[in-house]
């Protein structure tokens, strides 16, 4: 695990927030990409969140009022391994491990997969989640359907102002993302929040640059 502390040493953070992404391997057009996290913080202060590698999957099954979605428990699915979507005594859809031999069929190595197995029929969205905390919502999986999930190891920052609409983020104004790659032997980054000619940098320390 390792934990990640952003301090800003801007003065006026007022409207402000500070927003980091994970993205899938292979991202696309319907997919909707959430804040993995979303950070409020005041001039001089310290937010801290952690990161691991651990990867999980709910699945969220829209009746007649999309606005209020049916929420299956959360799953962790590691890579190589398939979860169907299925419907016990008909009720709403829930993930179970599939066999080895259906996973390799289906995912590399690599891939993280939910097959919709369900019955009665009912196309289902499969929020991934890394750390606990959902990074896309991949919608529409028709029976048949497998949906796989791989992430670049990589957190995006920007700053961006508060008003978000919707699953997928909608933001007023906002820097370029910058990216920091995850080395994978450090246990803890330091990022600093600094302003510039009105330009938003980040700057990055690790427990090995001590």
């Amino acid at each position: 695990m390792i934990e990640c502390r952003v301090h800003s040493e801007v003065d006026d953070m007022q409207g402000k927030r500070v927003l980091v992404f994970l993205r899938p391997q292979r991202q696309r057009t319907n997919f909707l990409v959430h804040a993995w996290q979303d950070l409020e913080i005041s001039s001089g202060a310290t937010a801290c969140f952690n990161f691991d590698t651990r990867i999980s999957a709910r699945l969220l099954t829209r009746g007649k009022s999309s606005n209020n979605p049916t929420r299956s428990a959360e799953q962790t699915i590691n890579p190589g391994q398939l979860y169907l979507a299925t419907r016990r005594d008909g009720l709403s859809p829930t993930l179970e491990p599939a066999t080895t031999g259906m996973a390799r069929e289906r995912l590399t190595p690599q891939q993280a997969g939910v097959y919709n197995q369900t019955y009665p029929y009912t196309s289902v969205d499969c929020t991934w989640h890394v750390s606990g905390s959902p990074v896309v919502t991949m919608p529409g999986l028709d029976w048949g359907m497998t949906c796989s999930f791989e992430y670049v190891p990589t957190l995006y920052f920007m700053i961006a102002a508060p008003l978000i609409t919707g699953e997928n983020f909608t933001v007023q104004a906002f820097t370029d993302m910058t990216p920091y790659p995850v080395i994978p032997d450090i246990s803890s980054i330091d990022v600093e929040i600094t302003r510039e000619k009105g330009r938003w940098l980040f700057s990055f320390l690790t427990d090995l640059d001590e």
